[in-house]
C-alpha cells in the first residue's frame, strides 16, 4: 500500500509546499517532490521549477496531468545516497494541474494552480482603467512617454495586447574603461578590448557584461540584469552554482521605487536594475514599473503579487537565489516594509532608505496639514508667525508642512490624479463623475471595498476611508510646552473640521469608516510590529533631511521601530543608521545585510524562533548609529525620549540629527503613530499644564462632546494582520471586506 501525503515547508526565499510518498515493502524507492518557484496554488505564465529527491534503482519520469513529460530529467546533486533532480515544466495549463513523479512502484504528486502571466493572482479584480505606456497623456513639449531599456533602446509597444503584455527580449550592456555609464553590446560573448574586469563577491573576475532581461507579468514592465560571463554564460536553474561556476553570486536584490500616486496605469520605470554598486560585485537585481510606488497606485498588494510572479520568473529561468534582498526609499520603502509584513517570504531581509511605515498612516499627519491646518493656520486674520504653526506639529520649521508636502491635495483626494492621466477621463463630481477616482483607497477597492457615493448614492461606488480625526486635540503638547496659547489651543481645535469623502472641507469633524479601518489592520495596510516583519532583518538607511524641513523625516524610522517594540518586546531586528547627504552608506548596507542573512541561513539553529535567529546573527558591531559630516561614527546606548521626541537634548545623535514630531503625536498620540481612530474619554483637566477658566472649560466640553483621545488605548479596530492573504482570484485565505470583525 502506498503513503501519500502533504506537507508544509518552509523555505528561505519562498513560501512553499512539499509532496512526498513513501513506498510499501515491496518498493525499493522513494520519492519526495518540492515546488521551489513559489506556492503551489499560486503559479502563473505556465511554468514552475520543481526539486525531486529519489533514492532507487528505477529512473523517475513526470506526469503532467496525466500526460508523461517529454523533458529528461536532469541531476542536480546527490545528496546522502539522494539523487536530486530540478525540472522546470512550461506547459501548465490554466487553473488546476496534477503534477506526478513516478520510480518503480513509489509515486509523488502534487496539485498546481496556475494562473495567467497578465495576472490577477492575489490583488483582486484588474484595476480599470489601465493605461499601457503608449495611452499615457505626453510630456508637456509633446513628446511621448517611454520605457527605456537601458542600452539606448526604447521599449516597442506595437505587439501589446489588451493587458500590455508583451514579448521577452534579452539585451546587453558592459563597462568600458573611463566611462561611468552602461554601453550597448550586440555580441556578449566576445566583448570589446576596452571592457572593464569586475571582481564577485564571491572573488571571481569577469568582464563587465550585463545580461538585460525585460519583459511583462501582471500588466508590468519587468527587469532582470545581472552579470553575463562569456566562458560560463547565464545559470542554469537546473544546475547548482557549484558545478557552474558563474558571475552571478546567487544573491538577488529586488528594488522598489518611491513616490505614492493611485495608478491606473502601467509606468516608464522601474525601481532600477542597472545598479553599477550590485551588479558590479555579482549581484542580480529585479525590479519591475508596479513596484514603483507612483506608479503601482500606492497599492502593496499589486506591488507584492508582482513581486511574486518576477521573481517566480527569475526562479525559473536562473535559479534559486540564496536570499532576496530588498531596496529602495521613500515609497520603496514603504513597500518593503508593507510586503514583508504581509507576504513574508519575498523579501529575506530590507535595505529601506528615508523611510515611511506606510502609506496609510503617512497619510494622517500629511492629509492634516495639507488640508484642515493650513487652511485655518494661514488665515492672515490670526496673524500667526511661522515658528508658532510649526509647533502645533513639532515641525522643525513651517516650510515643512506649508511647501514640502505640497500645495496639490493629498493622496486621499480622488481629484490628485498623476499628470499621465488623460484629464478628460479623471473625476469630477459634477461634471464627470464616472471618471477615474484617484484616491490611493479608490485604488485600492479591492482591499477596502466600495460603499455609494454620499451625494450621487449607488450611481457612483466608492471605496471608503480609514481616517478619522474625532476627539485629536491639535496641539496638546504644545500647549503644555508654553508653545501655543490656551487661545489658539481652543481656536484651532473648534475650527479645524474635517472632510468628506472627495477630501472637501467639512465643519465638523470626520468619522473614518469602521469596517475601512478594520482591514486596514486586519490585511496589514498598517504595518504593525509583529508578524512577517518581525522575521526579517533591516537596516533602516535614514539621511537627514528634517534640517531642510523635507516631509522625509526621520520621525518615520522612529515610528516604525516603536511598533516593533510595542509588539515584540524589543527591535533587535532594526538598525537605524543616521548620516547627512554627504555621506553614502549603500554599499556597505548591503555588505551587512548579506553577511547577516548569511549567518542566518548558513547557520540554523531549530532551538531559535526566527526573531531569536535573526538577533543571534546579526554582525558584530552592527548597532543603531550616526555619522558625523566629517565620517565620524557615533555608537550611542542612549535613546531619544520617547515620550517626546521633539525634545531631543539627550546624546551627540539627537544634537546632530535631531528627530522631530507631527501632528498626532503633539497631540498625544503615541510614538508608533498607527492610531486611526482613537478610543474616546471625558476632558480630564489634569491632562493640561495650563488652567482653564470655567468659559474656557464650557467651550472645550463643547469642541468634544464625546470625549478626547484616550491614547493609552490601542486604536478602535486595531488588531494584528494576517499574512498571504487573497483578495481574488485565488480562493485560498481569501479577505472579505464585507465580512471583517
Amino acid at each position: 500500500m502506498k503513503l501519500q501525503c502533504l506537507l508544509p515547508v518552509v523555505l528561505t526565499t519562498v513560501a512553499g509546499f512539499s509532496a512526498c510518498s513513501e513506498p510499501g515493502p515491496s518498493s525499493p524507492d522513494q520519492l519526495s517532490m518540492e515546488l521551489l518557484s513559489g506556492q503551489p496554488h499560486l503559479v502563473t505564465a505556465g511554468d514552475a521549477l520543481l526539486e525531486i529527491r529519489h533514492q532507487g534503482d528505477s529512473t523517475p519520469g513526470l506526469l503532467i496531468n496525466g500526460m508523461p513529460s517529454t523533458q529528461r530529467l536532469a541531476l542536480y546533486e546527490e545528496d546522502d545516497g539522494q539523487r536530486v533532480y530540478r525540472h522546470t515544466i512550461d506547459d501548465l495549463q490554466e487553473g488546476q494541474n496534477r503534477v506526478t513523479v513516478v520510480a518503480g512502484e513509489a509515486e509523488a504528486a502534487m496539485s498546481l494552480v496556475n494562473y495567467p502571466a497578465s495576472g490577477p493572482v492575489i490583488s483582486g479584480s484588474h484595476q480599470t482603467p489601465y493605461y499601457c505606456v503608449d495611452e499615457l497623456t505626453p510630456r508637456d513639449d509633446g513628446t511621448p512617454r517611454r520605457f527605456a531599456i537601458g542600452n539606448g533602446d526604447f521599449l516597442d509597444l506595437g505587439e501589446a495586447d489588451e493587458n500590455c503584455m508583451l514579448p521577452t527580449r534579452v539585451d546587453h550592456v558592459y563597462k568600458a574603461e573611463g566611462d561611468e555609464s552602461f554601453l550597448p553590446l550586440d555580441n556578449p560573448d566576445t566583448p570589446p578590448d576596452d571592457v572593464v574586469m569586475t571582481e564577485t563577491t564571491e572573488g571571481r573576475r569577469v568582464p563587465y557584461v550585463v545580461r538585460l532581461e525585460t519583459g511583462t507579468l501582471n500588466r508590468a514592465i519587468y527587469q532582470i540584469a545581472m552579470l553575463y560571463d562569456p566562458v560560463s554564460r547565464r545559470p542554469d536553474p537546473t544546475r547548482s552554482l557549484e558545478a557552474m561556476p558563474v558571475a552571478w553570486n546567487g544573491r538577488l536584490v529586488y528594488t522598489f521605487g518611491g513616490g505614492c500616486e493611485a495608478g491606473y496605469f502601467q509606468g516608464t520605470s522601474t525601481g532600477g536594475v542597472l545598479r553599477d554598486m550590485m551588479l558590479s560585485q555579482g549581484y542580480a537585481v529585479a525590479s519591475s514599473t508596479l513596484n514603483v510606488n507612483a506608479q503601482g497606485g500606492c497599492n502593496d498588494v499589486v506591488s507584492a503579487e508582482t513581486t511574486m510572479m518576477v521573481k517566480e520568473r527569475f526562479i525559473e529561468q536562473y535559479g534559486v537565489p540564496r536570499y532576496t534582498i530588498g531596496s529602495g526609499a521613500s515609497g520603496g520603502a514603504m513597500q518593503q516594509l508593507l510586503i514583508a509584513g504581509a507576504y513574508p517570504g519575498l523579501l529575506d531581509g530590507l535595505l529601506p532608505g528615508m523611510t515611511f511605515s506606510d502609506a496609510v498612516t503617512y497619510f494622517i499627519d500629511a492629509q492634516e496639514c495639507s488640508g484642515p491646518l493650513r487652511r485655518f493656520v494661514n488665515d492672515p486674520e490670526l496673524g500667526l508667525e511661522d515658528e508658532t504653526k510649526a509647533a502645533i506639529g513639532g515641525w522643525p520649521n513651517w516650510h515643512l508642512c506649508n511647501e514640502s508636502l505640497g500645495q496639490r491635495p493629498d493622496r486621499i483626494s480622488p481629484y490628485d490624479c498623476p499628470e499621465v492621466i488623460p484629464p478628460e477621463d479623471r473625476y469630477d463630481v459634477r461634471d464627470n463623475p464616472d471618471g477615474v477616482r484617484c484616491s490611493i483607497y479608490d485604488g485600492m477597492s479591492n482591499i477596502f471595498g466600495e460603499r455609494d457615493h454620499p451625494e450621487l448614492g449607488s450611481e457612483r461606488t466608492v471605496a471608503p476611508s480609514p481616517h478619522d480625526n474625532v476627539g485629536v486635540q491639535y496641539g496638546l503638547a504644545a500647549l503644555n510646552e508654553g508653545r501655543i496659547s490656551k487661545a489658539l489651543f481652543l481656536s484651532l481645535n473648534e475650527s479645524i473640521g474635517g472632510w468628506d469623502i472627495d477630501y472637501q472641507p467639512t465643519s465638523g469633524r470626520t468619522q473614518g469608516d469602521l469596517a475601512a479601518i478594520r482591514t486596514a489592520y486586519a490585511t496589514g495596510r498598517v504595518t504593525g510590529g509583529s508578524a512577517g516583519l518581525s522575521r526579517v532583518p533591516i537596516i533602516d538607511d535614514r539621511t537627514y533631511l528634517d534640517d531642510e524641513g523635507n516631509f522625509h523625516a526621520s520621525v518615520y524610522s522612529f515610528t516604525t521601530r516603536a511598533r516593533l517594540v510595542r509588539d515584540n518586546g524589543h527591535a533587535d531586528n532594526y538598525v537605524i543608521r543616521r548620516h547627512d547627504q554627504s555621506l553614502s552608506l549603500e554599499r556597505e548596507n548591503l555588505a551587512l545585510m548579506d553577511q547577516w542573512l548569511a549567518a542566518i541561513h548558513e547557520r540554523p539553529d531549530d532551538t531559535l524562533t526566527a526573531g531569536e535567529l535573526i538577533s543571534a546573527r546579526r554582525p558584530e558591531g552592527l548597532r543603531d548609529d550616526c555619522f558625523t559630516p566629517g565620517g565620524e561614527r557615533i555608537v550611542e546606548e542612549a535613546e531619544f525620549n520617547r515620550e517626546r521626541l521633539f525634545d531631543n537634548s539627550e546624546g551627540r545623535c539627537n544634537a546632530l540629527y535631531p528627530p522631530h514630531a507631527g501632528l498626532r503625536l503633539v497631540a498625544g498620540g503615541p510614538l508608533s503613530n498607527d492610531v486611526l481612530k482613537c478610543q474616546l474619554k471625558p476632558v480630564d483637566y489634569s491632562d493640561y499644564a495650563v488652567d482653564f477658566t470655567e468659559q474656557e472649560q464650557d467651550r472645550l466640553e463643547a469642541i468634544f462632546p464625546d470625549g478626547v483621545c484616550n491614547w493609552s488605548e490601542p486604536g478602535v479596530g486595531q488588531q494584528a494582520n494576517d499574512t498571504w492573504l487573497s483578495f481574488g482570484p485565488s480562493p485560498v485565505n481569501r479577505f472579505d471586506p464585507e465580512t471583517v470583525q
